[in-house]
């Protein structure tokens, strides 16, 4: 995919033998190693070996950096996510993979990007995208240590420039009303006990603090107090994942949440993470 002039390009990683494979799209971390940081490369080498073909693409569109984030950004996120998704199913079948058993798989900043193509796929054929057509809904969804309501101050700016556009993408992502009618995916979440990514809170209901700017009707604030995730005044990845869980739930949508020791990484449970890939995969 071409954005703004930046390329972004795709690894491939591929099992031995003939398939038909699983399909994996693995989005990788905030990292500057992008696609080739090693939280990615270790679970796509463990996951082909174990028979699937995964897409390693790189999703980030910066120059010259990430930050400050703003909507324009952030929806170039959103379109090349969905563009993998789109470019690893229409090239398959060259790779030995089975299109219609697509799983996407997301870590730390990875994982919101896995949320997007997942539960705000683009609908329409996509700008500067390979593909030729947009993505078909996936079978799995398997993401970990993810910022699945974008509440670190990264995010500050584009809230306090553009709130409605924010709060809209919020919503996409949190409000199971937005979600596409055809969501038959199968999520394994995960998250580290040690989370990271902290903030505080401040007073929940102010209506000038972070946590309104992303909930200004005040849902998601119900759901973290129903989790007791307002009592210590701190919002991590663990409560990210946990909120997540609870909508997931509630709308109908098959969802596992496991929590492990330690902290931030998928270096220490990499067969675990395979092993939600291979559950992911099946109809």
């Amino acid at each position: 995919m071409s954005v703004n002039g930046v390329e972004l390009l795709t690894d491939v990683y591929t099992p031995a033998g003939d398939g038909p494979w699983p399909v994996v799209v693995a989005f990788h971390g905030l990292d500057s190693n992008g696609k080739d940081e090693a939280d990615t490369v270790v679970v796509a080498e463990a996951a082909a070996a174990e028979g699937m073909v995964v897409f390693a693409p790189s999703w980030i569109v910066w120059d010259p950096g990430p930050f400050p984030i703003t909507i324009d950004i952030f929806e170039g996120w959103k379109r090349a996510a969905s563009c993998a998704v789109a470019f690893a199913q229409q090239r398959a079948a060259e790779y030995g993979g089975d299109s219609a058993t697509t799983v996407v798989y997301g870590f730390s900043a990875g994982a919101g990007a896995g949320l997007l193509a997942s539960l705000e796929p683009i609908g329409v054929p996509i700008p500067g995208c390979e593909a030729d057509a947009p993505p078909t809904p996936v079978t799995g969804v398997v993401l970990g240590d993810g910022e699945y309501f974008l509440h670190s101050e990264n995010f500050d700016a584009a809230f306090q420039a553009d709130p409605a556009a924010m709060q809209a993408e919020v919503a996409g992502l949190m409000d199971a009303t937005y979600w596409p009618p055809d969501l038959h995916a199968r999520f394994f979440l995960w998250i580290a006990a040690e989370g990271t990514s902290p903030r505080t809170t401040g007073d929940p209901s102010d209506p000038t603090g972070w946590l309104a700017e992303r909930d200004p009707g005040g849902s998601l604030r119900a759901d973290l107090d129903r989790l007791q995730q307002l009592e210590d005044r701190v919002i991590t990845f663990v409560d990210a994942g946990q909120l997540l869980e609870l909508r997931l739930t509630e709308a109908g949508v098959d969802v596992t949440l496991d929590e492990y020791p330690g902290g931030h990484t998928t270096g220490n449970k990499v067969p675990e993470l395979v092993g939600y890939l291979k559950a992911a995969a099946v109809d």
